[in-house]
């Protein structure tokens, strides 16, 4: 007799449970939170980062590749370092992101969001992305980007006046014409109020600039949770690249973060009226170096940063919520990262105090946070010292089955040695730098004309320049260059000696709006 039915029980009609290796890639979901050092990743300040990092695979030693967003970020999409690449200054504009065209090739779906300049298409960064927006400005990311269109299109430093009616005409005829022809009255209003401070007469203009890169998080959020719940029933893995500028100068923190770590002390008046402002690396450096540094602001300057990495920390929850509500959080990798650290008015290497990240022997600059987070993944925390460029490589590897493994072979990847982190020269600076009182020629020179590599090896860093200066330290002792291992040394020469010469009193003419961008950010 043939027993009755049972779609319930019946094996056969369910499927074989398999991994995410079985299975193919994984989503990916790769955060590069600016700025962010890894000592700020705190249970009471960055509660859901600290929670991805106790539960998932987490770095406690990662090394930048270099100082700042551009070099950092080109690491990053290329596998290679600053020496190797050659991107580094406000010049360059990557030509391929080999990453994305491997992503591609295995069959990802590529989406970048990005509110950092230097990691936008006017450096390159949007090459190859199936899509890619940009979200600093407060214009419509999915619309036409005047500014980056004018860019991509004129032929000098100053636009011509065809290149703004073929902008008016490319957004008129834009896939999504109507949001294009807002973002273009938009830029309009922008460009009018940086010309001649229309700025409380435009209605499209924000009368108050402060916490505009929270606004930006704000429309990056938004956008990759919109790309999470539409691409969520996809065949295809999502590969999403985001930057959230929060941590960034000027530190800027929505009120109720800034009061959580204030404790009554200060209020946001007292961020915004700071005179010297602190938080401003080049005005830190000039105070430091004219004796006249502010221990009180010094302390405000830090609560302020403690509230941004709440703010940023927040943005991180909102995510983790949308690929839960998507049902796509256990097909997914996280990765959590930043492209270099912070100083906060710490003493470095050389002796002395910085803010921001300038050229630094700043622990805090070149160690940076890296979690690598998904379901599958064992809950383990490397405290050997790895590169971030290294990221790179698990990215372009077999994903699935390095889930399916429970990333134990997280070292096969990250096995870099010795490991560099490189402070390029950046001789766009030099005119702006020598504006200074307190910046003497060798800083200024250092800064800007001199191409710098450290290597590590254990205890071990050498630092080598490209006017032939070499030093070393054990541990944070100054040691002498002799005692140093002489492979380490040699491997620093060779990786600074692969720098081009550097020629000073560059043509260092902006655009309007590209000024205002760096002005905006400090490096103006």
């Amino acid at each position: 007799m043939t027993p009755p039915f049972d779609s319930e029980n019946d094996t056969y009609l369910k499927p074989t449970p398999v991994s995410v290796g079985e299975m193919g890639n994984p989503n990916v979901l790769c955060l590069v939170l600016d700025c962010l050092r890894l000592d700020a990743i705190t249970e009471a300040d960055a509660p859901n980062i600290h929670a991805l990092a106790a539960d998932n695979l987490s770095f406690d030693a990662c090394v930048t590749p270099a100082n700042w967003s551009l070099p950092a970020h080109a690491s990053l999409f290329t596998g290679e370092w600053p020496h190797d690449h050659g991107y580094y200054h406000r010049e360059h504009h990557l030509d391929r992101l080999p990453l994305i065209e491997s992503l591609s090739a295995d069959g990802f779906d590529t989406v970048g969001v990005t509110a950092n300049i230097y990691a936008s298409s006017s450096h390159g960064f949007d090459k190859g992305f199936d899509r890619f927006y940009e979200t600093r400005r407060p214009l419509n990311p999915r619309g036409l980007n005047p500014f980056a269109n004018v860019r991509k299109i004129q032929e000098d430093r100053t636009p011509r006046p065809r290149d703004y009616v073929q902008t008016l005409v490319d957004a008129a005829t834009h896939d999504r014409p109507l949001a294009s022809l807002d973002n273009f009255a938009r830029a309009v209003a922008l460009e009018l109020d940086r010309r001649y401070g229309y700025r409380e007469h435009l209605p499209l203009v924000d009368a108050d600039t402060y916490g505009f890169l929270t606004r930006a998080s704000n429309r990056s959020t938004d956008l990759l949770v919109d790309e999470i719940e539409r691409t969520a029933h996809d065949d295809a893995p999502l590969f999403a690249f985001a930057n959230y500028m929060d941590p960034h100068y000027p530190y800027e923190p929505p009120e109720d973060h800034f009061r959580a770590v204030a404790d009554g002390r200060w209020t946001l008046d007292d961020l915004r009226t700071m005179s010297p402002n602190l938080s401003n690396a080049r005005q830190f450096r000039n105070a430091f170096f004219g004796g006249d540094i502010d221990e009180d602001d010094v302390a405000l300057v830090r609560a302020a940063y403690r509230a941004e990495v709440r703010s940023v920390d927040e943005q991180i929850g909102h995510l983790l919520r949308a690929l839960e509500d998507a049902g796509v959080r256990d097909e997914t990798m996280i990765v959590v990262t930043s492209d270099h650290g912070e100083g906060l008015g710490e003493e470095d290497l050389r002796g002395e105090r910085s803010m921001g990240h300038l050229d630094a022997l700043n622990e805090h600059l070149w160690t940076v946070p890296l979690i690598v987070a998904h379901p599958e993944l064992d809950a383990r925390t490397v405290e050997d010292r790895v590169s971030l460029r290294a990221l790179y490589d698990l990215l372009t590897g077999d994903l699935g089955v390095f889930v399916d493994i429970g990333g134990r072979t997280w070292a096969d990847y990250f096995d870099d040695d010795p490991v560099f982190f490189e402070l390029p020269a950046n001789p766009y600076h030099e005119e702006s730098m020598r504006r200074y009182e307190h910046f003497e020629d060798w800083f200024v020179e250092r800064e800007s004309l001199t191409h710098t590599v450290m290597g590590f090896d254990g205890d071990w860093k050498v630092v080598a320049d490209s006017r032939g200066e070499v030093s070393a330290y054990r541990g944070e002792d100054a040691v002498t260059v002799a005692d140093a291992p002489a492979e380490l040394r040699a491997a620093c020469e060779d990786a600074v000696a692969q720098f081009p010469a550097v020629e000073g009193d560059v043509d260092s003419d902006l655009s309007g709006d590209v000024e205002q961008q760096l002005r905006d950010l400090g490096y103006v």
